[in-house]
């Protein structure tokens, strides 16, 4: 697939992957990356890469809501036919991968955090430019740290 097509699958897929969630939480999605695969001692290319896109989840959750959290996107990720194949509640976190064989996670992070992360592939190595475009500056805080902390408060998700 093209990087713009990967763009498209990257989105579609985050979408699919928070459809569950009720109510809907607010997000905001990261620049996508590549990752070129490698294999064997010498870590030589296969001559492909992988497309990767994080989105943000910018509604509070409330730590006593992340069982809830998981629970509702594990049973919407099961219904799409998605393959579950980690679960760390300590994390918490959950890694699936779909019918496709695309990779789909939700990670929370120590400070409130939460993010999906959606993988598809192959597309084609590039390395003398960005594959996505011209790359667009990601928000940060006022220290330089990237803008990924909650901070919408939502009634059910962040109380």
């Amino acid at each position: 697939m093209t990087p713009e097509q990967a763009v498209q699958a990257l989105d579609a897929l985050l979408d699919e992957a928070m459809s569950a969630i009720r109510p809907p939480l607010r997000y905001r999605d990261g620049w996508p990356w590549s990752t070129e695969r490698t294999a064997g001692p010498d870590d030589h290319s296969l001559g492909y890469a992988t497309a990767t896109r994080d989105r943000y989840v910018m509604t509070k959750v409330a730590p006593s809501k992340y069982g809830a959290l998981l629970g509702i996107t594990e049973r919407g990720w099961r219904a799409r036919g998605y393959r579950i194949t980690a679960v760390n509640p300590r994390q918490p976190a959950m890694f699936a991968s779909t019918p496709a064989g695309y990779g789909v996670c939700l990670l929370v992070g120590a400070a409130g955090n939460i993010t999906f992360q959606a993988g598809v592939g192959p597309i084609p190595v590039i390395r003398d430019r960005d594959p996505f475009g011209t790359y667009v500056p990601e928000p940060t805080l006022p220290d330089g740290r990237p803008d990924i902390l909650p901070r919408y408060e939502d009634p059910f998700w962040s109380h």
